[in-house]
Parts: C-alpha cells; structure tokens; sequence
C-alpha cells in the first residue's frame, strides 16, 4: 500500500480508538457496559463538512423538503456500538441559497460510521445546514429513528422555536 494512504489509515484507525475509548468511559459513569461486541467509531468532528450551495435569487418564495428512504439515514449508537438506521427530513423556505443535492448526500452519508446519539445528531445536522443556508426565512430537521427496545424516537428542530 502506499505508505502515504497507510499513513492516513493508521491516523484514523488512533483517531477512532480514542473516541471509542472516550464512549466507554462516558457509559461507565453511569454504570452501563456495552452488550455484544465493541466496534469502532469515529467523532462527530469526523463528519463531512462540505455542503456546497446555489444562490437563489427568485422573489417566489418556495418550500423546499428532503427527506432519506427509510433506512438510509444511520450513524452508530455510541453506547451499544450498533447501527442507529431512521429517516432524516429537511425543509426549509430560502433566503439566498439553496442546498446542493449530491453534496448534502455525501454530509448525510458521513454519518454512517458516527458515533452520535439520535438526539445530537439532529441537532448536529440543523447547526450545520443552518450556517450553510445562512438567512433561511426557516428550516425544521427532524429524524426518525427505527424502534430499540419497542420505542421509536423522533426529534425535531426547528428555527422558528429557537430563542
């Protein structure tokens, strides 16, 4: 392999073992062990950052929805190490840019191998589309989750509740 690539994997492969190991001192305060095995994971900070925008100059003022096919949108449980699969939900109205689709389906995907909880990852993604968008006259991010243990989470943000 090329010792530059080797290079990088081996900086990830330290950068995930230490964030895995930061999740399992986290459990322990609260007395919870993971079940099953330990898997690795990345931080948030190892998310995509890049999500490319278009202006949008038109005095129509349009809603505009995203929303995953159900099972598409995952990020990995930082307690149990498994998979969190749900459907995540974009809307918003624009001020002066709009999103780039291919672009805002790679950040989706980057979370895939994320160790987040359901409820900071939502609010995770609003922060990071918010600054994208800029002036948004609003925009809502909601995620729903699969069931675990027979309870099915959804979490919702939105700009026009915010302080």
């Amino acid at each position: 392999m090329d010792p530059e690539l080797e290079k990088r994997v081996e900086e990830e492969l330290q950068k995930a073992r230490a964030h895995t190991r930061a999740a399992l001192r986290y459990m322990a305060r609260f007395g919870v062990r993971p079940g099953g095995e330990v898997r690795l994971f990345f931080p948030p900070e190892a998310r995509q950052r890049t999500i490319d925008r278009i202006p949008f100059a038109h005095p129509v003022r349009e809603r505009v929805t995203y929303r995953t096919a159900p099972g598409e949108f995952s990020a990995v449980c930082p307690f149990s190490g498994l998979p969190d699969y749900g459907t995540l939900a974009i809307e918003y109205v624009p001020g002066s840019w709009i999103l780039e689709l291919k672009s805002l389906k790679y950040y989706l995907i980057s979370f895939r191998q994320i160790g987040i909880t359901q409820e900071e990852v939502t609010a995770l993604v609003y922060q990071d589309l918010l600054a994208r968008l800029e002036d948004p006259r609003y925009l809502v991010v909601e995620t729903v989750y699969n069931p675990r243990g027979g309870i099915r989470t959804r979490v919702r943000v939105d700009s026009r509740e915010q302080g």
